[in-house]
């Protein structure tokens, strides 16, 4: 998982260099929010990149084309509903240590 993690942060810098609301830099936001929910088990890193991403279409959002908002609509709905689903399980995972205790 190092390699990867190596690849992801490059490409994350790179696109940088892209709008935020380009679908090729909220797939790869999309991508590295999932291999940190599910490769490394970081609920909150992962909900962290994922309302990043989420935060800077929205401050572009009136920018885009419709070629461009159909592309990046699809992706920020992909977005809004891990986000949603990781939240809930964090929430059930901390009631379920509350209820450990």
């Amino acid at each position: 998982t190092d390699g990867a993690m190596e690849y992801y942060n490059k490409a994350t810098e790179a696109s940088k260099d892209l709008k935020p609301y380009n679908s090729t830099r909220l797939g790869l936001a999309l991508n590295f929010s999932v291999f940190y929910y599910e490769v490394k088990s970081d609920i909150p890193k992962a909900c962290t990149l994922a309302e990043e991403a989420l935060d800077q279409a929205k401050e572009n959002i009136d920018n885009m084309d419709n070629e461009d908002a159909r592309d990046a609509l699809s992706i920020v709905e992909l977005l809004k509903e891990n986000l949603s689903l990781w939240k809930e399980e964090g929430e059930d995972d901390e009631a379920q240590k509350v209820e450990d205790l």
